[in-house]
């Protein structure tokens, strides 16, 4: 029997025969830590005596949730997260200004290839899936892993989706997403690795990748990669040191599920409160009043999320009533949408532009919302109180439908601009 990426990383990894079920122990290859995480797992290392880490030149930590202290309470956790990183002597710190977001960022320095072992104190670090990197959530459990290696895992079993077809005009890859994990629902994918493939992945760039190794986590999967392909290679060949080499599962393989989902037959989605899998077509809420507008999170924070938008913006001003925040994923986006033009062009249009990072998607720390308003954004969860106020309804959808949404002032189709 063959066996799947999955499968493969973690047999490379631990040095064993692994399939689906197995109880492993394995070491990560790189670990991610957020913000104010970083003091939660030194607390939790000084209760338990330990003064080192396992492997401190494998732990990458950035300033991502929170890059802007506007309270002297987060100007005090930023404090106490430099402290650290001096204190154990970690190398890989991205601080405010230098890096952006954590689950884009990395993949841009290099830090990412097909095939890598991840673990990370945060759920979306699948997105390093986007490059066929095996990246899974540990959460609490990521002290274990930074004062002994690692902590156990069971192999978790694979649903294979095919891509197949093309994207219609106006629908965008975060459409395609929000209705993958409506069709799938959580029971088909619960603790199982969504691996994508499928001849349509050709068409599909980085960040679109990146958007599809997003969603499934938030409905029960256990990571999600990307079958890396030429366009992997063209991406990282000029950004990572050494070979790039490409893992595919085999023929012969044995998934849970193998899922053919046709691009040609997705409409224009909305992920309507409170959860991001309740999707409907854009033209069952359309015309609904917005107040609240975001593009960004690392969901839809990269530079073709932006081109996309400043595509419906053009010529456009944002609605009187709706206050629209653009955060570029990382510095690197930033400074190329500056370059194109594109900063100048939304904020002469009345949005506002902020600092690298999660946006108002971590809790609404910025540019959240009041009690009563509805947003339209890209963030990756739609919960109530997830911008801040408990009684504000967010609705999802993509960088298109978000901009033609902030101009208009109400949930709108974006191919409404588009004809």
């Amino acid at each position: 029997m063959g066996k799947t990426i999955t499968e493969k990383v973690l047999s490379r990894v631990t040095g064993s025969d692994v399939t689906s079920g197995d109880i492993i122990f394995p070491e990560p290859e790189l670990i991610t830590v957020h913000d104010w995480y970083v003091v939660n797992f030194d607390k939790a290392l000084q209760e338990l005596g330990i003064k080192e880490l396992y492997d401190p030149d494998k732990l990458l930590i950035c300033t991502d949730h929170e890059p802007v202290a506007v309270s002297p309470q987060a100007s005090e956790r930023q404090k106490q997260v430099r402290e650290i990183v001096k204190k154990y002597g970690i190398k890989n710190f991205f601080d405010s200004g230098r890096g952006g977001h954590g689950h884009i960022f990395p993949i841009e320095m290099g830090f990412v290839k097909p095939g890598m072992f991840i673990e990370a104190y945060d759920v979306h670090v699948t997105n390093f899936g986007a490059v066929g990197a095996l990246a899974i959530p540990v959460l609490i459990e990521i002290t274990e892993v930074l004062a002994c290696g690692s902590v156990w895992l069971r192999t978790p079993d694979t649903v294979r989706v095919n891509l197949i077809g093309n994207l219609l005009p106006g629908t965008g890859i975060r459409d395609v997403a929000q209705k993958l994990i409506c069709d799938l629902g959580a029971a088909r994918v619960d603790y199982a690795v969504v691996e994508y493939g499928g001849p349509a992945l050709a068409s599909i760039d980085i960040a679109g990748r990146h958007t599809l190794c997003n969603t499934p986590i938030d409905i029960g999967a256990k990571s999600v990669l990307v079958e890396p392909d030429q366009e992997t290679v063209n991406y990282l060949v000029e950004r990572v040191q050494g070979n790039i080499e490409l893992i595919a599962s085999d023929p012969d393989a044995n998934f849970r599920e193998i899922v053919e989902y046709n691009l040609t037959e997705i409409e224009p989605q909305i992920a309507v409160p409170p959860t991001p899998d309740c999707v409907v077509d854009v033209s069952e809420v359309a015309g609904k009043p917005v107040h609240h507008a975001f593009i960004g999170s690392c969901a839809a924070a990269n530079l073709s999320d932006l081109q996309v938008a400043a595509e419906i913006i053009r010529g456009q001003n944002i609605h009187p009533d709706v206050r629209f925040i653009i955060t570029p994923g990382t510095q690197e986006v930033m400074a190329a949408a500056e370059t194109g033009g594109l900063l100048k062009l939304f904020t002469e249009a009345g949005a506002m532009i902020t600092q690298p990072g999660c946006g108002p998607c971590a809790g609404g720390r910025i540019g959240g919302m009041a009690n009563g308003e509805t947003s339209i954004n890209t963030g990756t969860r739609n919960d109530y109180g997830r911008l801040g106020a408990p009684d504000a309804d967010i609705y999802l959808g993509s960088a298109a439908t978000v901009a033609a949404s902030a101009v208009t002032g109400r949930i709108t189709d974006p191919r409404e601009f588009l004809s």
